[in-house]
C-alpha cells in the first residue's frame, strides 16, 4: 500500500504543474468569461451590473450575429468535408511507393507552419491581383472574388483547406502505415484489388481517425478569425464575417465585453454540441467494427 501511494504521489507531482496551468490558463477565464457574459460590462468601466440573460436574448436577436453563425457554419463545413477528403488522398498518394514522397510530405506540410495573418495576406494579394488578371485574360471580364457575397466563404475556405491539408494528411499518413501489411497482403491474394482493399480494409481500419480529424477541423475552422480580419473586415455586407470577428469588434470596437463574453459562450456550446455529436458517432461506429 505504501509502495502505491508513493507511486501515486509521484504521478501527481509530475501531473502538478500541468492541472495548475490548465485551472489558471483554461478553467478560471471560462468561468469568468461565463459570469461576466451575464453582465453589461463596458469598456475599461470597472464597476457592472447583471443583467442576466439579456445578452443572450440580444445575440439571437440581433441579425449580424446570427447571420456570423451561419457563415460560420458554412465555411466550416466547405473547410472540414473538402479539407479532410484533400488530407485523405493525399495520405494516400503519399503513402504509396512514389518517388520523392518525402519531399512532397514536406511541401504539402509547410503551409501549416505559416502563420495564419502571413497566409491571409499572401491569398489577399492572390485574390485580388492574380484572379482578377488571369479572368480578365481568359474571359475579358475581371471577377472580385473576396467582394462577391456568393463566393467570398469558398474562397476563404480553399484558404482555410490550403493551410491545413497537409497537418491532417500527416495524421492520416501515421494511420495508414499503423494497418497491418499482412492485412493487406491476405487481401491481395483473395484477389482484392487496390480500390477494394483502401474501401474495404483501409478506410474502416482509418474511421476512427477520420473521425478525430473531423473534430480537430471542426473545432479549428470554427474558430477562423484570421482570415476575415485580414482578407475582407468581414464584408462584403458581413457576409464573410464569422463569429470569432464579430466577437473581436463587440468586445475591442464597440467595447462592449458583456456581450462580446455572451458570444463567445454561444460559440463555444455549438463548438461542444458538434463534438459530442461527432463523438457519438464515432463510438457508434466502433461498437458495430468490435
Amino acid at each position: 500500500m505504501k509502495k502505491k501511494r508513493k507511486e501515486s504521489l509521484f504521478y501527481f507531482c509530475l501531473l502538478l504543474p500541468a492541472i495548475v496551468l490548465f485551472i489558471l490558463f483554461f478553467i478560471i477565464p471560462v468561468v469568468q468569461s461565463f459570469l461576466l457574459s451575464f453582465t453589461d460590462s463596458y469598456g475599461m468601466k470597472s464597476t457592472y451590473d447583471f443583467i442576466w440573460l439579456d445578452n443572450y436574448k440580444e445575440a439571437f436577436s440581433d441579425k449580424t450575429f446570427t447571420q456570423t453563425i451561419s457563415n460560420t457554419l458554412c465555411y466550416t463545413l466547405i473547410a472540414v468535408v473538402a479539407g479532410n477528403l484533400v488530407s485523405i488522398i493525399l495520405a494516400f498518394l503519399l503513402d504509396s511507393k512514389l518517388k520523392g514522397k518525402n519531399f512532397f510530405r514536406t511541401i504539402f506540410f509547410v503551409p501549416n507552419t505559416m502563420s495564419l495573418l502571413v497566409v491571409g495576406y499572401i491569398w489577399y494579394f492572390v485574390y485580388t491581383k492574380f484572379v482578377p488578371e488571369v479572368t480578365k485574360a481568359l474571359t475579358d471580364t475581371s471577377v472580385a472574388v473576396l467582394g462577391n457575397k456568393s463566393l467570398v466563404i469558398l474562397a476563404l475556405a480553399i484558404v482555410g483547406i490550403w493551410n491545413t491539408a497537409g497537418y491532417y494528411m500527416v495524421i492520416y499518413i501515421a494511420g495508414l502505415q499503423s494497418i497491418s501489411e499482412d492485412l493487406i497482403e491476405a487481401a491481395r491474394i483473395d484477389g482484392a484489388g487496390t480500390f477494394k482493399t483502401i474501401w474495404y480494409i483501409k478506410l474502416p481500419i482509418l474511421a476512427p481517425t477520420i473521425m478525430t480529424c473531423l473534430i480537430l477541423s471542426v473545432a479549428a475552422h470554427m474558430k477562423v478569425f484570421e482570415l476575415p480580419y485580414t482578407m475582407t473586415s468581414g464584408g462584403p455586407v458581413g457576409a464573410s464575417s464569422t463569429m470569432v470577428y464579430k466577437i473581436y469588434t463587440t468586445a475591442f470596437g464597440a467595447g462592449r465585453n458583456g456581450y462580446a463574453a455572451a458570444q463567445s459562450i454561444i460559440l463555444f456550446l455549438i463548438i461542444g454540441g458538434i463534438s459530442l455529436i461527432l463523438n457519438f458517432i464515432m463510438k457508434k461506429k466502433e461498437e458495430r467494427l468490435s
